[in-house]
């Protein structure tokens, strides 16, 4: 680049970092950025030798850098609405893709530019060494039976591990749980089971008897009856759980969370109730759902997401493949909190997580998978310079 060019440049980096920049500087930017790295690099390092910061500031974000994007995705969002939606989706999700994968790139760079700037020019990172946390490589989980009885299921083969009355809990070769009923147990009083699948622990799958299939999260437990009786279908649920529920008009299907009711006949949906995390979060996939809570009632539509406290709350066009991310491998962190993030992180990894101070108020984007050590999370985090972690043992 000639002189003239790099001060273009180093001005149009100013203007991205401020969040000013137009879309034209917006395409200029990802250009580069998939065309000219080192260029781009260059401007971005002559930016922040101009940047009079405080040691150890952390006035860099991940939702800050995103925010130009999530613009540019908004505006294209309602230009190409409608009927224009439906002419051109595949050109209108290229356009939106490229974006974010240019972003993505950006943001690693400026990233890891503040942090040599931020260090002196020191490459050492400023964070105490972490100790590795594995993931899940098993799973912890247990079955408790209606005579007290307790069956660990990581350590048994597979095959039939229990009979109950007319009902067998069946462990298939993959390490699914099904249960298998004979209908005469229609007129039989209730027998209930509990899984039970502990923090650090790897999601376990069920079929219950009315071919009801349920995903349940690390740190979660769910009690069902191995027959469903009467007139209704009732679990009991806490923690995170995905169902994808068996249709029968007959006997609509109730999961109970807490404070929280949820009603339904056959539908797809996610319970996100762990203690201590408020609000009880449950989002619709396919069908519908009728919630109840102490002082509200309220149907959700597909797409739709109800935080459930003292009122309950609806969301429109929530990302589906957020939500699903556990059951699905992933973590994925989407203008997310550092408490909630963490919440996250001690559910799957089994640490306890102690904040020094008040928390930072930054809020965190990206995706990883969950099968990576603790240690490559919190480094991530830690390159925002917005917070720094310190292990001892599960702390």
């Amino acid at each position: 680049m000639d002189q003239n060019k790099d001060t273009y440049f180093i001005e149009l980096v100013e203007r991205y970092m401020n969040n000013t920049c137009s879309r034209e500087d917006l395409d200029k930017i990802l250009m580069l950025a998939e065309q000219e790295p080192e260029k781009l690099y260059h401007a971005f390092k002559e930016y922040w030798h101009t940047q009079q910061l405080p040691e150890n500031s952390s006035s860099l974000s991940a939702a800050a850098v995103f925010e130009q994007a999530t613009h540019i995705e908004e505006t294209e969002g309602k230009q190409h609405s409608g009927k224009d939606a439906d002419r051109m989706p595949g050109s209108y999700q290229k356009r939106i893709s490229r974006y974010w994968v240019g972003i993505a790139a950006v943001l690693i760079l400026t990233i890891g530019i503040a942090a040599y700037f931020f260090n002196d020019g020191d490459t050492t990172p400023a964070t105490a060494t972490i100790t590795d946390v594995a993931a899940p490589g098993r799973s912890k989980a247990t079955v408790r039976l209606a005579d007290g009885q307790t069956i660990s299921l990581d350590s048994l083969m597979s095959g039939t591990l229990a009979v109950q009355g007319d009902g067998k809990l069946i462990k298939n070769a993959n390490g699914q749980l099904v249960y298998e009923t004979d209908a005469a147990t229609a007129d039989h009083a209730p027998v209930y089971n509990t899984l039970d699948n502990p923090r650090g622990s790897k999601v376990i799958d069920m079929i219950l008897a009315d071919g009801t299939h349920v995903w349940l999260n690390a740190g979660s437990s769910i009690t069902f009856p191995v027959a469903f009786t009467g007139n209704d279908r009732k679990v009991q649920l806490r923690g995170e759980a995905y169902l994808d529920v068996s249709h029968n008009a007959a006997k609509p299907f109730i999961v109970q969370t807490g404070d929280v009711t949820i009603r339904v006949l056959g539908t797809g949906f996610n319970v996100d109730a762990y203690q201590g995390a408020d609000p009880v979060k449950v989002t619709l996939i396919k069908g519908s759902v009728k919630l109840s809570s102490k002082s509200a009632n309220s149907l959700l539509k597909p797409g739709q997401q109800a935080s459930v406290k003292e009122q309950i709350r609806i969301s429109n066009n929530v990302d589906l493949d957020d939500v699903l991310a556990w059951k699905n491998n992933k973590f994925v962190f989407d203008n997310s909190s550092i408490q909630q993030i963490m919440r996250q992180l001690e559910q799957w990894y089994d640490v306890d997580v102690v904040y020094e101070g008040a928390p930072t108020g930054e809020a965190f984007m990206g995706s990883i998978s969950r099968n990576v050590n603790l240690s490559q999370i919190l480094s991530l985090l830690s390159e925002t310079h917005a917070v720094h972690f310190e292990q001892k043992g599960k702390k």
